[in-house]
């Protein structure tokens, strides 16, 4: 089935969404043949591999430094896998596409046997960039790799929540017991972290409008959000403690990251900040700004989301009040962020914006929150409870999947441009990784979104 470039009319139907619907579908499929094939390509070469510009069509040079084969980021590897084994899961369940989730096995095997091999390896950690013997590396002041050992107890980063997630639903999917298991403890290592702030972000920014260096007093709800991916997995699969998990990060997120019930008067209602001070008031910079990341705050909301409905068939009386609770504040973020960053113009949501003076502050319009936000839209327009609400999730909804359009790339896998600017068009900017997206942003959010739409 081809891609349609469906268009949403303001006046968008259940009969236009599944449409658009059906565009997803075939973006995530063209998508994950294309990363598949690029991972069959080399048998030495165990990793997903999605080095590839997505501006020119080209690979990446070999022996560059950042985005060359030499250049393994363990965001891309534990991303890629839980996209695989996904994705792969996903057609299984609809009886579709056998031949090419056969290939996905292989290729989940052996990724996940790879990421195993490197964290033995590495005391148990992963990293940023590795080698692909698995060595971690960092860059010196001339962006030249230099290795370095993992000391032991290292604190866990996101390579280890990326990668602890993408080898469990590897191992899930796989049916490898003894894999689950080791990913199960890896998964619980890394919320404990979180949940103890000794979590620290291993990210080496590759972006100067987006810096992501630790800093003292300053407290990021990343981490958490992310999590609440992993623990809508574990619920699913039936882990005794997914409920409790789950909530102990919603509730986490929603006292000290969200303004609810105008709690600080000086902000607006739904707002949703990046960071906390050591006193858990948001974080103000230096020049008086409060930043917001807009697209962080939408993927809380659709991780939320999804996380509440995975939980809520397994839930007691008093853990389903406390999810119905927080069921209730989504609509609002949802409004509330997509206003705050998103863009009319060249159609996309912006990178950054400051919550005090109400104004953008990066411009760059990254691909990733879009799906992500498609597929928040869409739980919450399941959930809506009148025609405002509803009004509000069709109009978030409609206004990320037209933008989507601009960003993908018909010609290239169905690809999408990492990052456009103010003036909608393609930059080198770099939002984390210099690889391309391995289906996780795009392809997980829209699946998700095809699966509610569905059932409208």
């Amino acid at each position: 089935m081809p891609y349609r470039n469906v268009h949403l009319p303001e006046a968008t139907s259940t009969t236009h969404l599944r449409a658009a619907a059906v565009d997803y579908g075939v973006i995530a499929k063209t998508m994950m043949e294309a990363i598949v094939k690029r991972c069959e390509r080399d048998a030495d070469y165990p990793f997903i591999d999605t080095k590839l510009d997505l501006i020119t069509g080209r690979d990446f040079a070999p022996d560059d430094p950042i985005r060359g084969r030499g250049a393994i980021y363990g965001w891309i590897q534990g991303r890629g896998l839980e996209a695989v084994a996904s994705h792969g899961g996903w057609w299984e369940r609809r009886g579709e596409s056998k031949d090419l989730v056969d290939r996905m096995r292989a290729v989940a095997a052996d990724v996940l046997a790879q990421l195993r091999r490197m964290r033995a390896n590495n005391e148990g950690r992963l990293s940023f960039f590795m080698t692909p013997s698995g060595e971690p590396f960092r860059l010196d002041d001339a962006e030249r790799p230099v290795t370095f050992a993992v000391a032991e107890y290292a604190p866990y980063g996101f390579s280890d929540l990326f990668c602890a997630k993408g080898m469990f639903a590897a191992a899930q999917w796989l049916g490898d017991e003894a894999a689950s298991a080791e990913a199960l403890a890896y998964t619980h290592a890394v919320d404990d972290a979180i949940v103890k702030r000794t979590f620290r972000s291993d990210q080496i920014s590759l972006d100067p409008k987006n810096r992501a260096e630790p800093r003292a007093g300053y407290h990021t709800h990343g981490a958490a959000m992310i999590q609440l991916g992993a623990w809508a997995m574990l619920t699913t699969a039936g882990e005794v403690d997914g409920v409790d998990g789950g909530l102990r990060l919603i509730d986490y997120e929603l006292t000290h990251h969200a303004n609810i019930d105008r709690r600080w008067t000086h902000l607006q209602e739904g707002d949703f900040w990046e960071a906390i001070d050591d006193e858990d008031r948001p974080y103000v910079e230096a020049d008086g700004v409060i930043l917001s990341d807009p697209g962080h705050s939408l993927e809380f909301v659709g991780l939320a989301m999804k996380f509440i409905g995975a939980a809520e068939p397994l839930a007691n009386p008093a853990q389903l009040e406390r999810l119905r609770a927080a069921k209730a504040h989504m609509i609002t973020l949802l409004g509330r962020n997509f206003d705050n960053g998103y863009l009319p113009g060249p159609q996309g949501i912006s990178k950054a914006f400051d919550l005090v003076s109400r104004r953008h502050l990066n411009t760059d319009m990254p691909w990733w929150n879009l799906p992500e936000t498609i597929r928040a839209a869409a739980f919450c327009l399941s959930t809506a409870g009148d025609d405002g609400e509803r009004a509000l999730c069709l109009r978030v909804l409609c206004d990320c999947h037209n933008a989507f359009r601009e960003f993908v790339r018909p010609d290239l896998h169905l690809m999408a441009y990492q990052t456009r600017d103010e003036c909608g068009l393609p930059v080198a900017a770099i939002p984390a990784t210099a690889d391309a997206d391995p289906g996780y942003h795009t392809g997980l959010s829209l699946l998700d979104a095809i699966d509610v739409i569905e059932k409208l």
